[in-house]
């Protein structure tokens, strides 16, 4: 007997069939019993438990982070609390009592050191495996560091509390820094030790700071104002000699022949993602993170957050990823509320900022390639905005002092269609119009 046509499941009117509801039902009763592990305490993992329970989540909730302190913000320790501008419990993003009355139990001082899908377990670096209903990874990255570059006492990278704490120590007991790299931590650190009255010496590779990630043009400004306020910047540079005496660095040879005596050094060349768990899980990697989908999801159960997170944006509908405070916070937070249950399509477009002496620097949208740039005011001034564009569509903006052009840009973004580059450069128009027409 022939098979007849197969039925085809009823659909409600909002799209949901049968077996959806079915699975959600199954969902918020798993979820009741459940338990959420994340790993990493920094400002995604922060966010993912917090909004865990802010979205409902009654399940047990670990935050685990290799760092012995509580979750702070990152973006104060090259500023502010390198400055000693704020004290110490400034910088915690919330109170020990908080985490206690979320009910978020929160193991600090332990990295997780292994990861097993089929187990649903991590592993400890005391030996202790844990079970996990939903994982949750926001391990974050790890300073890079140049095999030629020696480990000595008064070399730094800078990542953690400790880093900043240690390298205020020195800067307090030193006149002259070298900064080797000059991307926005190297960028960071150099003003905030210039306005602290340190001599800085900063080498950077390429021919401008801040070049992989803002163009040459931008870079070529960027160099202006460091230099501007007393920076030794040697771009196209590198160091060919490190002149040591114990254990310490003292001096320098450079690429150019020329040397410089040192008294502290910070080495900021960019930071790598910390991918080691997603490959013992087998998740799908790519762009130096991890494969997500636009939900944030990696596979069934785990979600990634920040650094590792190479996210299929569906504005840019590409994969994108950022290594950036605001965008990690996002993120956990709409890892934290996937997991609780109520799953969406993750559709922030990348914001981040950097302070540099008396410039605020922001940045949203992601300029991957673009073939265009157009100017929003003088960059002479020190307060303008930067468009890229590619092929007449607004890819990223980047403001100086003017925040205001890139939050009235968002929009512009999103609408990925061809914009009047006249209207763009003309500061007198209003870009709300623009982006409504």
């Amino acid at each position: 007997m022939g098979a007849g046509p197969r039925r085809r499941s009823p659909t409600s009117a909002d799209g949901w069939t049968p077996a959806c509801w079915r699975e959600r039902r199954s969902a918020m009763s798993a979820r009741l019993n459940s338990q959420v592990v994340i790993v990493g305490a920094g400002a995604a993992g922060d966010a993912a438990a917090m909004a865990l329970r802010q979205n409902g989540f009654d399940g047990s909730v670990l935050l685990i982070g290799a760092d012995r302190h509580r979750p702070y913000e990152r973006p104060l320790l090259s500023k502010q609390y390198l400055r000693d501008e704020v004290p110490p419990d400034r910088v915690f993003l919330h109170r020990t009592e908080e985490y206690e009355q979320q009910r978020i139990e929160l193991v600090t001082g332990h990295a997780v050191v292994e990861a097993r899908a089929r187990a649903r377990t991590v592993r400890l670096d005391d030996g202790r495996d844990i079970h996990f209903d939903s994982l949750i990874l926001a391990p974050g990255g790890t300073p890079r560091w140049s095999p030629e570059v020696p480990r000595l006492s008064n070399v730094f990278s800078l990542r953690t509390l400790d880093d900043s704490t240690a390298i205020k120590r020195a800067l307090g007991e030193s006149q002259r820094m070298l900064l080797l790299g000059a991307g926005f931590i190297g960028a960071e650190v150099a003003a905030s030790a210039r306005l602290m009255g340190k001599n800085v010496l900063m080498i950077e590779l390429g021919s401008v700071p801040l070049g992989r990630a803002l163009g040459q043009e931008m870079g070529e400004i960027y160099a202006r104002i460091h230099r501007s306020r007393g920076v030794d910047l040697r771009t196209g540079t590198s160091v060919t000699r490190w002149i040591t005496s114990e254990d310490r660095v003292v001096g320098v040879e450079l690429s150019d022949g020329t040397q410089a005596e040192i008294d502290v050094a910070l080495v900021a060349i960019g930071v790598g993602a910390e991918v080691g768990l997603a490959r013992d899980l087998g998740l799908e990697l790519g762009l130096g993170g991890v494969l997500v989908d636009e939900t944030l999801r990696a596979a069934p159960g785990i979600y990634c957050a920040g650094d590792i997170a190479a996210h299929f944006h569906p504005v840019f509908r590409r994969h994108v990823r950022v290594e950036h405070w605001q965008v990690a916070q996002k993120q956990g937070a709409a890892c934290g509320a996937a997991v609780a249950g109520t799953p969406s399509r993750y559709e922030e477009l990348p914001w981040f900022w950097s302070d540099q002496y008396d410039l605020n620097l922001q940045y949203v949208g992601n300029a991957h390639d673009f073939d265009q740039t157009v100017w929003r005011g003088d960059p002479e001034s020190e307060r303008f905005a930067l468009f890229y564009l590619k092929e007449g569509v607004i890819e990223a903006v980047l403001s100086v002092n003017d925040g205001r052009t890139g939050r009235l840009s968002r929009e512009l973004i999103r609408r990925r269609i061809p914009v009047n580059i006249d209207a763009l450069t003309d500061v007198a128009g209003d870009l709300r119009e623009l982006a409504s027409a």
